[in-house]
């Protein structure tokens, strides 16, 4: 599952849309924008996939990081992963525990639902990701490629895919669909201003990698275990 690259155009896809909208605020301070930002990816109560964006710096990268939903994030309650965490205890909590395990603070959160995925992805229509024609729901769900994919050229792909000027016509229609289905508490001059980064800086200014970790398999059940210093190495590593 391309789920680093998914949740990167999701807020690629939301910000331009509230930029579609947001008139006047344009002149407003645009350095305003959360320095972390957590996105989920759900279907319905399932989680789907987790997703950090990173912005301590104005002028540093835009750093990404992954934790796979079957990751053990919590010893103290059973060994939980990501994904049991947020279905017992919901959003909230999972964001406090996972502020604990970065040793930061997470400022803000868009929830984005597979039903708004699929709406989306058919109004976005097919997008070019190497040099193959596809969509974004086969781009989230990983089904437009075979094989291992370098993901830092993906997630630039991707980026690069969704600032088009054929995307950018379409942004009305994207509209509506985020102010009705999309959860989130970032209003449009922070989005904007992480727009702003991506476009004027390139998709290059995206640093991008998963929490590594052991796979370890117990029956039908996968888990993935990290080691408790690789969560703020990580942090580190994408946002220097």
């Amino acid at each position: 599952m391309r789920v680093v690259a998914a949740a990167t155009a999701l807020a690629i896809i939301l910000n331009l849309a509230f930029l579609a909208t947001a008139g006047a605020e344009l002149n407003q301070d645009l350095n305003d924008t959360p320095e972390s930002v957590i996105i989920l990816w759900t279907d319905g109560p399932t989680l789907k996939a987790i997703n950090l964006t990173f912005f301590p710096e104005k002028n540093g990268p835009v750093g990404i990081v992954s934790v796979p939903k079957h990751t053990l994030i919590d010893s103290e309650r059973g060994s939980l992963t990501a994904e049991d965490f947020y279905y017992r205890y919901g959003r909230e909590n999972l964001v406090r525990q996972l502020e604990k395990l970065f040793k930061t603070s997470i400022g803000a959160f868009i929830s984005v639902d597979q039903r708004t995925l699929v709406n989306i992805s058919g109004i976005i229509g097919r997008i070019d990701m190497n040099g193959k024609k596809t969509t974004l729901v086969d781009v989230f769900e990983g089904n437009y490629i075979n094989g291992p994919v370098n993901l830092q050229v993906e997630i630039r792909q991707l980026a690069g895919a969704m600032i088009t000027p054929a995307l950018l016509l379409k942004i009305p229609k994207v509209v509506w669909i985020f102010s009705s289905q999309v959860d989130s508490d970032i209003g449009p001059r922070h989005l904007m201003a992480f727009y702003r980064v991506i476009r004027y800086r390139g998709p290059e200014v995206l640093q991008k990698k998963a929490v590594p970790g052991q796979i370890l398999v117990n029956g039908s059940r996968k888990y993935h275990r990290v080691n408790p210093d690789a969560w703020t190495r990580t942090l580190k590593e994408v946002t220097s």
